[in-house]
């Protein structure tokens, strides 16, 4: 059958039409932008109408400013308030309008571009020549020039301004200037951003060149560290920070999303596509141990960094990511100590955006509209292919297919050739419905494209002692069901507040409120996601129609098709709230003494409602019956409580005591949490109208927790700092936790760090024509980490419903006895060392920086030795698990410029780690089946194969492989023996004694790589970013039937099934189409090379020329258009997105149009 069958457009988004109308709008403003850029400056002969009468000459400035786009510039005292002035003129120019006007008076003017600098004409005063003769001289002096830097290059954009005056200009494209100045003893004032600016005496001259230095201390970024900041070149542990630069203008719905890729080791996971899947972080891999309940073994765990929002504990991916200023990342002990128990898995800070001092009012208006579809979608079988597949695997077992398989077969071709024609279904012999429809469940159930749109409005600014910052964020994203749509709703509000209420006291209020809703169908209990679940069971989910047609013997009725689960109207329906309040004085004691303090308050309301109505379904015999995942019905709610005060008190005293910088602050923290779990479930609906389940008819259930921790802690940080030259700093915190036992809750976790600037030593000259900066940095420090169950010292009874034996007839309510704890049960320990070099070179151009670090995690709570079962009790939790993860990090970025003005820099992160066990006392006989002494993180343990059986004879001569499975044909997988003995087997399942498996990959992402280039020309802006993983290995388990397809138990997609063995293609990659487990073992020959790199951002920007802006009023306006994850070269398999290598909600490709305004 051809695969490639009519669908028609039904149901299909017109993307393509959308996308090219939007364009041909930003293509035009685009072209209006381009034709400013090369306009010439003929605003001189802009013509207006002029009619005033006994006016000063400030008003008819005023008036002239209304009609046109031009601005005096004047000294105060330059013009006569008491003289007036008349005129009247239609359709003039500005020149002769200030020609006639100028002549009634004593002033002058000069045009430069939009600007009319006004000032008194030159007086002539004496002065004496060599033969005594008065003559006259003119004070007014006009300078012309070039900008640029050391290296010659011109800085476009630089200021020139005569000092004490308003009189200024910018320079040109080409750094080229023109000013008149008072008189010869002006001072030119000229700067320009990341350099040092100049104060220039004129002397008398008109032509002055100017060359500006770099600032190297602008270049040395402030970066946020604990409770402070410092400068990036006297940090002396592993910090990263990126700005909000880095992450703006990508088509995202959330910042973690944004942040992959851009700051090295900073690793996130991406679960799927879903419009609310949250990312979830880790620094620098492996993190502990930790007990899997599911499976009912432990594993390693990559925990989560403490992250903080302004100082606050919460989840990032509920932030407007316009909101952000910077994110800092403290990634090793030094840096993170003084955060204590919180921060053994590394710490995030994010700070808001804020205003500044004596900053004008600034509205921000900026909205996106994007389109977002599947990055990967099933080309799955038809029904005809799937029933000859069924046909054939039986054939290749030398067995006959039954005459229904061909009835079947025959009835599905006739239905396919002609639907309008033939049913979906045919009678069995039995008087039995057999489905021969081909439902194509992607097709019919998921959008080519699903929108998204984004609004954000900000007001910003600042007075002498205030500053305030107002951002109100929302977000409306549908999903890419088409059936029964799920849609994602995000609102944010953010206020940042500052006062300085007198010369000692200032303070800092900020309100935050944050709310998500998420609606979607809810999926059938154990059939997966609905991605999933579309792919498996094809004779039920692609040879049924969804319902049954109108002439059916039941009429139109719903059939076991998932997508008949998905129609219905069941829904899910998730609110997450989050609302903050803190408080932040800051009292001046002495000079360089300060003393801070916040509070705050934090509440998270989680709320989830599920409708599962009673969904009619037709059976095989034409009954009607309740569909076995709906009965019964029910309306099941959730409420979720958090609350959490946090306090803060800390001071800081700076000094410098001739080359002696010494910074020493001091702190206390405490934090309170308690969380409220409610949950109600009533089952029987009695209307799906009534949603609520006091109006259900079956039986109610009620759940209920509570519980709550605290934090305590004492920190200091203590810097020192000689003549630049040699860096010393040490944290700590002496810690507590409510999570163990009272005499065991307090502990000490000190760190050291320094660092050595070798370019600032007087014997390292030679370096500096290369080395602007080179540091040497090492820490090493230890930590403590409070991330366990919270009362796990605490004997606990548990409950049964029912007992199993009979009281008086019944069974009644039991309780089970308290488990054993381990009285000495204490924290476990991170500790880290780190090693450190920083580089810059060739005139700052080039920054490097590298770091090598080892982390060992000791006391890792896991269970002890076991019991005999006459105790009665499972053995207790101790502190005896150990780890160790080993890796390194790299950034380099080159910056450069060009006379055109073209403006570049190329950013690359690159970072590798390796998590392994080194103490472990739960599987002392090394089972492969769980942890074991010496295991890396995401070992493969799997079968060697050596091909595909052809021919009977082959089977017979190979090593048998009868405890995989009783019988083998041509076309299933041959394994090879590595042990030898003449048979296939697992052995013992031992690191000793695995059999015929070993190691055959790792699924660790080893390489991990973010590469950022950014061009600026003119008024032109351009972002390429790439992400990646450089070697990883994944085994797609048995069950991922989207892979598999006819080889499990699911559909198939055609780019497998073309790749079988038949007798007719031997040479194929994959076994049989069949579905055999034992062809399906963990091997070496469908282990996939999971590595990848993907175009993940492409925006280009357009910002409106100030003489465009100005004329409509704005003070800034940027048009953009940009693309996420739109290509990636990957050898999985096309059905899955490297990223996640699951059969769930695919990742997302995004497509998006942006304006940004600013008033």
């Amino acid at each position: 059958m051809n695969k490639n069958a009519n669908l028609g457009s039904r149901g299909k988004f017109p993307l393509r039409r959308y996308l090219w109308t939007a364009m041909r709008i930003f293509l035009l403003f685009i072209g209006i932008g381009l034709s400013s850029v090369y306009a010439s400056h003929s605003s001189a002969q802009t013509r207006m109408d002029i009619d005033v009468k006994n006016v000063t000459v400030k008003y008819l400035f005023e008036e002239i400013q209304k009609k046109s786009e031009y601005i005096f510039f004047y000294k105060d005292g330059t013009l006569d308030e008491n003289k007036q002035v008349s005129f009247t003129a239609k359709d003039i120019t500005l020149q002769d309008i200030l020609n006639r006007v100028f002549g009634q008076t004593d002033l002058t003017y000069e045009l430069d571009g939009r600007q009319v600098v006004v000032r008194k004409k030159p007086a002539k005063i004496p002065e004496t020549n060599e033969t005594g003769t008065n003559v006259p001289v003119v004070q007014g002096i006009e300078i012309s020039g070039t900008v640029k830097d050391s290296e010659g290059m011109p800085l476009p954009g630089a200021n020139v301004v005569e000092k004490g005056t308003t009189h200024g200009t910018q320079t040109d494209f080409d750094g080229n200037y023109a000013l008149t100045v008072s008189g010869e003893n002006a001072v030119l004032l000229v700067s320009y951003m990341g350099f040092i600016s100049r104060e220039i005496p004129v002397k008398g001259q008109t032509e002055i060149q100017v060359t500006l230095e770099e600032d190297v201390s602008n270049l040395e970024e402030v970066v946020v560290v604990g409770y402070g900041t410092q400068k990036k070149v006297n940090l002396t542990g592993a910090v990263s920070q990126v700005t909000a630069e880095a992450i703006e203008n990508r088509p995202v719905a959330n910042l973690g999303q944004a942040l992959q890729g851009v700051l090295p080791n900073l690793n996130i996971s991406i679960p799927s596509g879903n419009p609310n899947a949250t990312p979830s972080f880790n620094v620098r891999g492996g993190t502990s141990l930790q007990y899997n309940s599911d499976d009912s073994k432990y594993e390693f765990q990559s925990g989560s960094p403490f992250i903080l929002v302004d100082g606050v504990q919460m989840d990032i991916n509920m932030l407007n990511p316009e909101d952000i200023e910077s994110i800092s990342i403290l990634k090793d002990a030094a840096s993170a100590a003084i955060y204590g128990a919180r921060a053994a898995n590394g710490v995030v800070l994010v700070t808001t955006k804020k205003g500044r001092r004596s900053q004008k009012p600034q509205i921000t208006y900026s909205t996106s509209f994007q389109f977002n579809r599947p990055s990967a979608r099933p080309d799955l079988l038809d029904a005809y292919t799937i029933q000859d597949a069924a046909i054939k695997a039986v054939e290749y077992e030398n067995r006959t297919p039954s005459g229904d398989m061909y009835d079947k077969l025959n009835a599905i071709k006739a239905y396919m050739d002609n639907p309008e024609e033939n049913p979906p279904y045919i009678m069995s012999p039995g008087g039995s419905i057999i489905w021969v429809a081909n439902t194509r469940p992607y097709d019919e159930a998921v959008r080519n494209a699903a929108p998204m749109m984004k609004h954000n409005l900000s007001l910003r600014g600042g007075s002498e002692k205030n500053t305030y910052m107002i951002s109100l964020g929302y977000q409306d994203q549908e999903g890419i069901y088409k059936i029964n749509t799920d849609k994602f709703k995000r609102y944010n509000v953010l206020v940042n507040v500052g006062s300085e209420i007198t010369d000692w006291l200032g303070m800092d209020y900020q309100i935050s409120w944050n709310n998500t809703i998420y609606e979607e169908p809810i999926s059938p209990a154990g059939k997966g996601s609905w991605w999933y679940a579309m792919a498996q069971e094809p004779f039920r989910n692609i040879n049924m129609p969804i319902k049954t047609p109108a002439d059916s013997p039941v009429g139109e009725m719903y059939t076991d098709n998932i997508l008949s689960f998905m129609s219905y109207g069941s829904n899910r329906k998730s609110m997450n709230e989050r609302l903050l309040m803190k408080i932040a004085p800051t009292i001046k004691l002495l000079k360089g003494w300060n003393l801070k303090a916040d509070f705050s308050y934090m509440s998270r309301n989680y709320r989830q409602k599920e409708v599962l109505p009673e969904l009619l379904r037709v059976d095989t015999d034409w009954n009607n019956l309740i569909n076995s995942h709906t009965n019964p019905s029910y309306i099941d709610k959730t409420s979720d409580r958090t609350d959490q005060y946090t306090l803060n008190v800390y001071t800081n005293y700076d000094t410098t005591l001739g080359k002696h910088d010494i910074s020493l602050l001091a702190g206390f923290n405490q934090e309170w949490l308690r969380y409220e779990h409610l949950r109600g479930r009533g089952e029987g609906i009695l209307s799906p109208n009534i949603p609520v389940i006091n109006q259900t008819t079956g039986n109610e259930y009620a759940y209920d927790s509570e519980s709550h921790w605290a934090v305590r802690g004492a920190f200091y940080r203590i810097t020192y700092n000689y003549d630049n030259r040699y860096l010393l700093e040490s944290n700590g915190r002496y810690d507590g936790t409510s999570r163990f036992p009272k005499d065991r809750r307090f502990k000490f976790f000190p760190s050291i760090s320094g660092a050595w600037r070798v370019s600032e030593e007087s014997f390292t000259g030679f370096l500096k024509p290369t080395f602007d900066e080179l540091k040497f940095r090492a820490s090493y420090g230890s930590l403590g980490n409070q991330n366990v169950d919270n009362y796990i010292y605490i004997p606990s009874y548990g409950t049964v419903s029912q007992v199993q034996h009979m009281l008086n007839g019944v069974r009644p309510i039991g309780i089970t006895p308290p488990g054993l704890v381990d009285p000495d049960l204490t924290w476990e320990t991170s500790t880290t060392l780190d090693f450190g070099v920083d580089m810059a070179l060739l005139g700052n151009k080039l920054d490097l920086s590298f770091d090598w670090y080892r982390r060992k995690t000791t006391d890792i709570l896991i269970a002890g030795d076991k019991f005999p079962a006459v105790l009665g009790a499972s053995s207790p939790t101790k502190n005896s698990g150990a780890m160790q993860t080993e890796g390194w990090e790299l950034e380099v970025r080159w910056k450069d410029r060009f006379e055109s003005g073209f403006r570049y820099d190329v950013a690359l992160n690159l970072w590798d780690y390796q998590s392994e066990v080194v103490t472990f006392d739960g599987n002392p006989n090394k089972l492969l089946s769980s942890l074991y002494e010496g295991q890396k993180m995401g070992e493969i343990w799997g079968y060697e194969t050596s091909g595909i059986f052809q021919t009977e004879e082959e089977i017979e001569a190979a090593p048998s492989q009868h405890l995989l499975n009783s019988q083998w044909f041509p076309g299933d997988v041959r394994y090879a023996d590595l042990d030898g003995n003449g048979e296939i087997s697992p052995g013992e399942q031992t690191v000793e004694n695995p059999g015929d498996r070993k190691i055959i990959g790792n699924s660790t992402p080893r390489y991990q790589f973010g590469l950022n280039m950014n061009a600026l020309w003119k008024n032109f802006d351009l972002n390429i970013f790439f992400q990646g993983v450089g070697k990883r290995d994944y085994w797609i388990d048995g069950s991922q039937s989207l892979y598999w397809g006819g080889l499990s138990n699911g559909a198939g997609t055609w780019e497998i099934y073309n790749n079988t063995w038949t007798p007719e293609q031997r040479d194929a990659h994959f076994p049989v189409y069949k579905n055999k487990a034992a062809n399906r073992q963990v091997q070496s020959r469908f282990i996939q090379n999971a590595a990848y790199i993907r175009l993940k951002n492409l925006a280009l920007g357009y910002t409106l020329p100030q003489e465009i802006s100005e004329k409509i009023k704005v003070e800034r306006l940027r048009l953009s258009a940009s693309a996420y994850n739109i290509w990636e070269y990957t050898k999985v398999p096309d059905v899955f997105d490297p990223e996640l290598m699951s059969a769930d909600y695919p990742m997302m490709r995004s497509f998006a149009l942006g304006l940004q305004v600013t008033f």
